[in-house]
């Protein structure tokens, strides 16, 4: 992980964009690949000023959705065995999957929102919420705008302590990220909480 982390630094713009595409599309449609590090790392760049931090968060944005939709559609168009065989190949319990759908099915949008944005819960919540049958009206919304709001706070973050990146990342695995994962947790529940009261009205 360091040495991608090391390359990263060492890529040109173009580069850097499309393999934060690709990366987060991988991630999103369950494989096991670690994106807080890899936002946090792009984020430093746009602080160092070798990539700029829009199109930055657009292609991580756009790969998460795309990694999302390709997951969901999958679940919503073949079903759950189909599912089950996938989430064997990168260790997902059938029991883990079952409860994630549950979840989705009972929260609707607010619950696709909150695990777009819920550390750990992404690779396989696109799934659970095609075997719940989520409505792609509810879906693709809500799961665009919690990628977005992944996306942007995690790269702003590496962009605001880039000055600090070093230090930061050696602590990450200890303390920095599940910190984050908690400000994006809380940041998550404001939105969804306005929707709520929005939807009520």
């Amino acid at each position: 992980m360091t040495h991608i982390l090391f390359q990263l630094t060492h890529l040109p713009p173009l580069g850097v964009y499309a393999f934060v595409l690709l990366w987060l599309a991988g991630e999103s449609v369950g494989l096991p690949l670690p994106d807080e590090a890899i936002l946090l790392t792009l984020g430093f760049l746009a602080h160092r000023g070798s990539v700029s931090l829009l199109p930055l968060i657009l292609c991580a944005v756009a790969g998460s959705a795309i990694g999302a939709a390709i997951s969901y559609q999958i679940g919503y168009a073949l079903g759950r065995p189909v599912v089950i065989r996938i989430a064997a190949r990168v260790r997902i319990s059938e029991t883990r999957l079952d409860d994630a759908a549950t979840w989705v099915r009972r929260r609707g949008a607010i619950g696709v929102f909150l695990t777009r944005v819920i550390p750990f819960a992404r690779n396989l919540a696109s799934y659970a919420a095609g075997i719940a049958a989520i409505p792609p009206k509810v879906f693709y919304p809500a799961m665009l705008l919690g990628a977005l709001v992944w996306c942007a706070t995690v790269t702003s973050v590496g962009d605001a302590l880039g000055a600090h990146y070093k230090t930061i990342l050696h602590l990450g695995s200890k303390s920095l990220l599940p910190t984050l994962g908690l400000v994006v947790l809380a940041v998550a529940v404001w939105v969804g909480w306005r929707l709520w009261r929005r939807r009520g009205r």
